[in-house]
């Protein structure tokens, strides 16, 4: 399957698995309201999207400016 790079959290993804060229399924989601990947995590990687639960620091922030937790269950 082919990679590419997420512009906003640097995590590889499936090319297929976004519909946004530059951005991975979460951020897509997260940025621009596109429908998210149902993340099933193993071993550090979604085996749908291959995501690896990275984020930015923008994204962390989110709207009230300040960081947020993240959590990711396996």
């Amino acid at each position: 399957m082919e990679l590419n790079i997420c512009d906003e959290c640097k995590s590889e993804y499936y090319v297929h698995s976004s519909v946004m060229s530059g951005l991975c399924p979460e951020c897509a989601h997260q940025l621009y309201g596109y429908p998210n990947c149902s993340h099933i995590f193993i071993d550090g990687r979604c085996t749908r999207c291959h995501w690896n639960g990275q984020t930015s620091t923008y994204m962390k922030r989110g709207k009230g400016g300040k960081e947020k937790e993240r959590v990711i269950e396996n």
